[in-house]
């Protein structure tokens, strides 16, 4: 009963200064907005990482040529070392790595009738499909005899697609790759957005690539599949070993060749987005301070305001814990309409922004409210006492 009238009485004070509540307000739900935003914002994220990441290959490595050096300066050239006897070798001696698909790769372009697009034209060999985890969703993928009679076949990604057939089936079509006739054979299912654009390629024989489009013997790199993610130390020592020695580097000489997980981009910047996620509640929680120091204002403001009110109400019998409790539950009611309206405003501005697949954590809408609560009774704490201490009979004098 107490409780019901003391926020009838918070309430017809918000009521009774409507731009002083309101600018109030705003402080917080700028606040409370903010840090729901980089909530959900992270919580989608990590979202996409996770499907990101489940796109590409298990237990996969990468192994990359090095870049040229000048002395302790790197150019943006690869070293051109990586030989198709390399990945066998590979294979042959490791008893951690279970595949290995070797692949050139290099920039090029597609025609279809009067359609064109630059895309990635990517030269990999059958096991290309399971180590990457390619998945066609019409036709099939490269095969061994394709790769063994350097057939002119290809298999297209989903933007490749897109751009070049619209929403017509490719199979069995004729296009162009850097002016030379290919067959699609196969089509690739949407991974989404990644580093390398991985829907943006085009995947062709290695042998048809390396012979017949740009004329190498050499390799871009190789993904090489372990039996677990337990083995990936041994996989390390075992590609070092294997790749040093076919190159005959000396013991004092450093390696041509980067090993790296194919997950570790996706990583990397998990664990940015965390950092900066922290950074960006913290400031958030800053702009809650603010929030809570402009409740404390107010409230200081209005027990100066309604002291003859505090001494009229002590005259009739109200104890002290009635005015504390009145001026507490009138800050908690200021920290929690700003939760409310920072609530609404940052799911609206969230929605807005990040659009479909946008992941709304409901407890943190509930720790949204209690945050508010606790910081306007905090920020309410001081002026309530102050009204409660008040001597009675100076509070009836007061003008």
């Amino acid at each position: 009963m107490v409780f019901t009238e003391n926020l009838q009485v918070s309430l017809r004070s918000l009521k009774a200064n409507p731009l002083r509540s309101l600018l109030t307000l705003i402080g917080m739900a700028v606040g409370i907005a903010a840090v729901l935003y980089v909530v959900v914002l992270g919580e989608t994220t990590q979202a996409r990482i996770r499907q990101r990441m489940s796109a590409l290959g298990s237990n996969v490595l990468m192994i990359r040529p090095e870049y040229h050096r000048r002395g302790a300066v790197r150019s943006s050239a690869n070293v051109v070392n990586l030989k198709w006897s390399d990945a066998e070798d590979i294979l042959r001696n490791s008893k951690v790595i279970v595949r290995i698909a070797p692949y050139y790769s290099s920039g090029g372009s597609a025609e279809y009738l009067d359609q064109n697009w630059s895309c990635r034209i990517n030269g990999v060999t059958p096991d290309y499909e399971t180590v990457d985890n390619d998945q066609p969703i019409e036709g099939r993928y490269i095969t061994a005899e394709d790769v063994e009679l350097r057939s002119q076949v290809a298999v297209l990604g989903a933007n490749v697609h897109e751009k070049l057939f619209g929403s017509l089936s490719p199979v069995g079509e004729t296009l162009l790759i850097n002016k030379k006739r290919f067959t699609v054979v196969g089509l690739l299912g949407s991974k989404g957005e990644n580093w390398g654009s991985p829907d943006d390629q085009i995947f062709v024989p290695l042998t048809t690539a390396q012979e017949r489009l740009f004329g190498v013997d050499f390799l871009n790199g190789m993904l090489a599949q372990t039996r677990s993610p337990r083995d990936y130390n041994e996989a390390f020592f075992d590609i070092e070993s294997i790749l040093r020695r076919n190159h005959r580097l000396r013991d004092d000489q450093p390696n041509d060749f980067q090993v790296r997980k194919q997950d570790l981009f996706l990583s990397t910047i998990q664990e940015t987005n965390e950092d900066i996620a922290k950074l960006i509640i913290l400031i958030a929680f800053v702009s809650l301070l603010v929030g809570g120091i402009g409740i404390a204002n107010v409230m200081l403001v209005s027990v100066t305001e309604r002291t003859r009110e505090i001494g009229i109400r002590r005259a009739i019998g109200a104890k002290r814990f009635h005015i504390l409790t009145q001026f507490l539950v009138e800050a908690a009611a200021l920290g929690i309409v700003g939760g409310v309206l920072g609530v609404l405003g940052g799911t609206v501005f969230t929605r807005l922004y990040i659009g479909q697949g946008m992941i709304m954590p409901w407890q943190w809408v509930g720790y949204s409210f209690a945050i508010c609560a606790g910081i306007g009774m905090g920020a309410g704490l001081y002026p309530a006492f102050r009204a409660m201490n008040q001597d009675v009979i100076e509070a009836l004098r007061y003008e």
